[in-house]
């Protein structure tokens, strides 16, 4: 098996365009000998160097790198081996940083349906139920409250309306009053859930969830692991709207698949007050040379080729060319996206908007059917493609195709 660019083969040595990117990870495409150089220079340099002692020059280096490109005074990083791991250390600075400030007793912490925050058990905790990332484990971590995600299709508040009500938001603000002010910690949100099914939110709900976070003392988490790095045609998906959240989690495109590496980066206010007291907190692995060096390395491909723009122009045509293709196909209900990761959901029909029920044989065709066709994609319902940053025109036209025509296969058997 092998890969480059934007396609994989397996051993049969037959290509695919891997419209996952690996498990939305590659951005910069895979085979890159820049990068391979950059990690094998810093392994034989220095191979490891725990944060614990001392960081590396080049954990410090892309520190400064990160910053210079996060958004606002999102300028401290504190650099943890996965996105998952990511998840956890804010969770431990958002309670943290309350208690730090005399406010013991916000502990409480907000998280939305549709949400995948890892598979850690505070990442798990913090994911959609219906995930099930607990399932026959245990309860999930105390002091975690589930409200509703920006899901216009399937809104239950407005889905019907000629407009966006924004009730999403209120209930937010509900649930915070109803817990106790006192008592919030910190509210965790996507900015688009991409595993729960690429939700891009209506334009004024991230500021107004900045506004009401600000109003009650409780902290924004953006979980940026997928979002990320360019993969929405911004650096990160909050520039979209403007906002700066307190804590920001970092992963999986930071490296573009070629080491493992997560972050937490803080604002000022977060990071100032959080110094100020020893938190028992680090991995050791945390900050690893050839991660930080494979991060850079990213960080600089990204940048030099355009890799965001290239993200907001391909994925504007993979959304049109998929819209236009599949208009006619009643058992798609929407076709929805915001950069290089879009989403088919599929009905039974549009009137009705009922999810078109799929047993594993349902969902297996479909994914043999895309990989007759070339293509590894998300097969679920929503169907969800996240090519890497780097796929050409040309790909993307094939990728419109060959998801167009299985979709259609699926839905004339549906019909029949």
């Amino acid at each position: 098996m092998r890969g480059e660019g934007s396609r994989v083969w397996d051993d049969r040595g037959r290509s695919y365009l891997d419209a996952r990117s690996g498990v939305w990870a590659v951005t910069v495409g895979y085979g890159r000998p820049d990068v391979v150089e950059e990690v094998s220079r810093q392994l034989g340099r220095l191979s490891f160097a725990p944060l614990t002692d001392a960081a590396s020059p080049v954990a410090f280096d892309l520190a400064a790198g990160l910053v210079e490109r996060l958004p606002g005074d999102l300028g401290t990083v504190a650099l943890v081996p996965t996105g998952s791991e990511a998840v956890d250390t804010a969770l431990k600075f958002a309670r943290a940083y309350h208690s730090a400030g005399g406010d013991r007793r916000r502990r409480i912490v907000i998280s939305r349906e549709y949400s995948a925050h890892g598979s850690t058990y505070a990442g798990s905790s913090l994911s959609d139920p219906d995930r099930g990332l607990l399932r026959g484990i245990g309860g999930r971590l105390s002091g975690i409250r589930f409200v509703p995600a920006p899901y216009r299709y399937r809104c239950r508040y407005c889905a019907e309306a000629p407009a966006c009500t924004l009730a999403c938001v209120g209930v937010v603000e509900e649930a915070i009053t109803a817990a106790g002010p006192d008592r919030v910690a910190a509210v965790f949100a996507e900015p688009v859930p991409g595993p729960g099914g690429v939700l891009v939110p209506p334009a004024e709900y991230w500021p107004r969830l900045r506004e009401l976070c600000d109003r009650h003392g409780v902290l924004l988490a953006a979980d940026e692991v997928v979002t990320g790095f360019g993969r929405t045609g911004r650096w990160f998906a909050c520039d979209h709207w403007g906002v700066v959240p307190d804590l920001m989690i970092l992963g999986k495109g930071m490296t573009g698949g070629y080491q493992t590496l997560g972050a937490v980066a803080m604002r000022r206010h977060v990071s100032e007050r959080l110094e100020r007291r020893l938190i028992p907190h680090g991995f050791t692995y945390s900050g690893h040379p050839a991660a930080c060096a494979a991060a850079l390395a990213c960080l600089r491909i990204v940048h030099a080729e355009g890799l965001v723009a290239r993200a907001a122009a391909g994925g504007a045509r993979l959304l049109d060319g998929l819209r236009r293709a599949l208009a006619p196909c009643p058992q798609v209900g929407e076709v929805r996206g915001l950069g290089l990761m879009v989403a088919v959901e599929l009905v039974e029909d549009r009137a009705s908007r009922t999810p078109l029920p799929l047993r594993a044989r349902d969902l297996d065709r479909l994914e043999r059917d895309l990989r007759d066709r070339g293509v590894l994609a998300f097969v679920d319902n929503p169907v969800m493609l996240a090519p890497p940053l780097v796929v050409t025109d040309e790909e993307i036209d094939h990728l419109v195709e060959a998801t167009s025509a299985a979709v259609r296969a699926l839905g004339e058997r549906a019909r029949g």
